[in-house]
């Protein structure tokens, strides 16, 4: 097994990454990309291409640095976003520019989907406890009503892992947890809905053919070979959305554990047996990779942006150090935060810079600095930044409880992983063991798993883990430091219900002044 290898692709919103790894896991080369899409009001169309060619570059110069013969990697699998939609015609071109999920002018199709099958259904088959313009169901409708003779030429409607498996393989192939993001598969059942099929106004026939995770659909193809230099022998197999494959990547394979990634955005990941469907909660539901299995996903807008909005705004001199003397410049602004106390001497942060999803949803909220006084620094204001966010993961898994998932450990990804400080507030904060990771490549590791039980090295993901996975510091939490963080939490709760009912005359002035403002 030593001289074999695995290939992991990771499709971002705005960037990719290709990783190589060893059979148990070793991290051997990683290269990545990026890409802008750049919306034009409601509309947001693009050539696929846009995925595949800085993809297929990435690949060129991973192999290139690597040096090796392309044919000791022995499978490839692929982590991505979700409901981006991409019409496919039978002879394997696009039968128009991709749909991207930011496009917004299905929003009158989901508002029709509300009116005719309201919420409580919709949630009943797809897991999705809001309908918006996001979701591939509402653009297939679109499509379907100013665009039919692009419906009737598409052989596949294909989400972007779909797309990279037909570059890869040649074949048209999608799997389970992508399509829980589209409305149109029954997650219980794992089949299609004919009713949610039947309001999109398309066929059964046009979705390809839905595989679990972790599945062989066939090899490299010789057209993929030529464009990447990877070899024709090497197995394609199926992977998962995003969200999950860093979950498995991180060990996060049973009930129990909760992983927690704190990127631009702050997202949860708890694996659960069975579907849990809460209207009142209102937590999307997704079909796992784990075969059998599911994951609950709350999730908010701001986590790591906030401390990113910080350091642009409030930091350029910090930002100016680390440039000059080849810093990282979070790691200097979190260095001065570790000198503040927990609690930040009494200030405490909304972190909510772009509105409020779980538990809140609520698209006015804002961001609030509260209990400031002459003698706090900006280190006092980053430390609440970070102590912010672990106080929104704590909320979230009080939500998740509420539902019946505890938490046994906190599993971490993410750029906040990198940050052993951020870790232990997080730890302090919810007052549970924080599981750091070896190496921040958890997306791309996560595909390779299941490029390895693919083609049967492993014969489950739970297996795959057991040897791939490699914990990083297990962080305990303090008990000092939590009867502080556990005042402090209850002023951050107590500071959002005493602002709620502000957020709209807010909302009103801000709104006023972007009108006012000369174009």
């Amino acid at each position: 097994m030593s001289e074999t290898y695995l290939l992991g692709l990771d499709l971002g919103i705005s960037s990719l990454k290709a990783a190589l790894f060893t059979t148990e896991g070793e991290l051997v080369h990683v290269e990545q990309d990026e890409y802008m899409i750049y919306p034009e009001g409601d509309r947001v169309e693009v050539d696929p291409q846009i995925y595949w060619e800085p993809m297929a570059r990435t690949i060129r110069r991973l192999l290139a640095h690597w040096g090796r013969d392309p044919g000791s990697i022995v499978a490839v699998s692929v982590s991505s976003h979700a409901e981006t939609v991409i019409p496919m015609t039978a002879d394997g071109h696009p039968a128009r520019k991709a749909l991207v999920w930011m496009d917004n002018r299905s929003q009158p199709e989901a508002d029709e989907l509300v009116q005719q099958m309201g919420l409580h259904k919709v949630l009943e088959i797809s897991g999705q406890p809001d309908i918006g313009p996001i979701w591939p169901a509402t653009k297939f409708r679109w499509l379907s009503k100013y665009e039919p003779e692009t419906v009737r030429r598409t052989a596949a409607f294909l989400l972007p892992e779909d797309y990279l498996l037909f570059r890869l393989s040649g074949k048209f192939a999608g799997e389970y947890s992508l399509w829980s993001s589209s409305l149109v598969l029954d997650i219980r059942r794992k089949v299609l809905s004919e009713e949610m099929l039947a309001f999109a106004g398309i066929s059964a026939q046009q979705i390809p053919p839905l595989y679990p995770s972790g599945t062989a659909i066939g090899t490299v193809c010789a057209e993929c070979a030529a464009e990447t230099g990877l070899s024709t022998r090497t197995v394609v197999v199926t992977g998962a959305i995003d969200q999950a494959c860093a979950a498995i990547a991180a060990g996060n394979v049973r009930p129990g554990i909760v992983t927690e990634s704190t990127g631009s955005v702050l997202a949860l990941v708890a694996t659960i047996a069975e579907p849990i469907f809460d209207a009142e909660t209102r937590v999307p539901c997704h079909i796992h990779a784990l075969p059998d299995m599911y994951c609950l996903l709350p999730w908010n807008t701001t986590g790591g942006l906030t401390l990113k909005w910080f350091k642009d705004r409030f930091a350029i001199d910090i930002k100016e150090q680390a440039e000059a003397s080849g810093q990282d410049v979070y790691t200097l602004l979190t260095n001065a935060a570790e000198q503040i106390p927990p609690g930040s001497d009494g200030l405490i942060m909304l972190p909510h810079l772009e509105g409020a999803f779980f538990p809140e949803y609520n698209n006015q909220a804002r961001g609030v600095f509260f209990g400031f006084t002459l003698s706090h620094t900006r280190a006092h204001f980053t430390r609440a930044i970070m102590e912010a966010v672990a106080y929104m993961i704590r909320r979230d898994l009080e939500g998740l409880t509420r539902l019946g998932v505890v938490a046994n450990e906190l599993r971490v990804l993410g750029g906040g992983a990198k940050s052993r400080l951020w870790s232990q507030i997080k730890a302090d904060v919810c007052n549970l063991p924080v599981v750091m990771p070896s190496h921040g490549e958890a997306a791309v590791l996560g595909a390779a798993m299941l490029a390895a039980v693919g083609i049967g090295l492993f014969p489950d993901i739970p297996s795959a883990a057991r040897l791939m996975v490699k914990e990083g510091e297990r962080v305990q939490p303090s008990t000092t430091a939590h009867a502080i963080y556990d005042a402090a939490y209850q002023l951050y709760l107590d500071l959002y219900k005493a602002v709620e009912s502000l957020y709209p005359h807010c909302t009103a002035i801000q709104n006023t002044a972007k009108s006012q403002t000369p174009s």
